[in-house]
């Protein structure tokens, strides 16, 4: 991706922290794309020209699923890694309320980092829907929190304590939107010829 990387494209890897016997593997790989067309067209190029790096990845590793999610951000990256190059991403898997659509749920998330960004706390915060895969996810799109390292992500909890925010988010949340206990992850980008994060 690196030496044919006219588009732009990151590529991730996170490692299982706080987590349970459901993520019984040794790393996740996460690329990302700026949009679906850059998407296209690096697939096609690594159709055509990828064989000796999927021949590598085959002897590397074992991936037994892929899965394509369309992200949709709530709050941007500022900056992904502190000043030791680390990051850590919380997961959950949310369902919406009966008869609610994803807009009303979203529309909650958004409440709610607003009133983060308002009492001093951002936390880089994607909504991914799945689009491509295995299907069977009994959720209706996975929550990512992204924190520049785990002093980070210490502070955001402790903020969470100091200003009660688990409260003001139960009462945005209550009957929107469910989500289950977040699995956390440490981070490290292997590349990112992305313009900005």
């Amino acid at each position: 991706m690196e030496a044919t990387g006219e588009q732009a494209y990151a590529a991730r890897r996170l490692f299982p922290y706080f987590t349970g016997p459901e993520q019984n593997f040794d790393f996740l790989y996460l690329g990302a794309w700026a949009n679906g067309t850059s998407m296209g067209r690096d697939m096609a190029l690594y159709a055509e020209n990828g064989g000796d790096a999927e021949e590598a990845w085959d002897d590397a590793a074992d991936c037994s699923a892929s899965i394509m999610y369309g992200s949709y951000e709530i709050q941007a990256l500022s900056t992904i890694a502190d000043g030791g190059g680390e990051f850590m991403v919380a997961i959950s898997d949310c369902t919406v309320g009966h008869a609610l659509s994803g807009g009303q749920a979203l529309g909650a998330l958004e409440r709610f980092n607003a009133y983060r960004v308002a009492n001093g706390m951002e936390i880089p915060t994607f909504a991914w829907f799945p689009v491509f895969g295995p299907g069977g996810g009994d959720f209706t799109f996975k929550l990512a929190q992204v924190y520049a390292g785990p002093q980070h992500c210490g502070d955001a909890f402790q903020w969470a304590v100091d200003n009660q925010s688990y409260v003001v988010q139960g009462n945005m949340m209550d009957g929107v939107l469910s989500c289950d206990l977040p699995r956390l992850y440490n981070g490290e980008t292997i590349m990112n010829n992305m313009t900005s994060d």
